[in-house]
């Protein structure tokens, strides 16, 4: 009479054969898991920046004469810019200030208020632009005169701001330097519409 079954040499087999599946099946979940991570990060990064450097760009561009008479500019360094502009359309000059706190790009904003119009430091509104700029230490504002043609260096610091005609903009962020994806940097530059001669 036959016994019919499996030995146990090959159910060990089987269970070898379906072990070696579920590993291999596990490990291509785990890598398209963390290719998702890593498209869905460099995109998230990519649309912050555009979208800061589209604001900036705007803000930039139409700096004017603040409401107390100030010039259009207030600061300039490597990774701050505080200037004037009616960003809202209400005919009112608010102060802007884009600078770097860790690794975060901030945008601050007063409004001028009371009688004669003063700008309260008290009174500035923050907001988060870009998160994870990659080198807190970066240069995100570089500056030149009117003579800029595409080679020459930039103003160096200390900025003598009169001269400021032009403002190139640069942004590198890193979610994770010890991970995938590498450093993305976009850039732009902008004439100040005002200080054209």
């Amino acid at each position: 009479m036959e016994k019919h079954g499996f030995s146990l040499i090959e159910i060990l087999v089987t269970l070898g054969i379906f072990s070696l599946i579920i590993l291999v099946l596990v490990n291509f979940q785990i890598s398209l898991f963390s290719q998702n991570t890593f498209i869905s990060n460099s995109l998230n990064a990519d649309s912050e920046m555009r979208t800061a450097l589209k604001k900036m760009v705007a803000e930039i561009r139409g700096a004017a004469q603040s409401d107390t008479g100030a010039y259009q500019i207030g600061t300039a360094t490597k990774n701050s810019l505080t200037f004037f502009s009616d960003v809202n359309g209400d005919g009112r000059r608010e102060q802007i200030r884009y600078f770097l706190i860790g690794t975060s790009l901030m945008r601050g904003l007063i409004k001028p208020t009371g009688n004669p119009l003063t700008y309260v430091v008290g009174s500035e509104t923050l907001t988060t632009l870009v998160h994870s700029i990659a080198n807190p230490n970066q240069e995100i504002f570089a500056y030149y005169d009117q003579n800029y043609a595409g080679t020459q260096t930039a103003l160096a610091e200390p900025i003598n701001i009169p001269l400021v005609r032009l403002i190139k903009i640069t942004l590198t962020v890193d979610a994770d330097p010890n991970k995938p994806p590498a450093p993305l940097t976009l850039g732009s530059q902008v004439s100040i519409r005002s200080l054209k001669y």
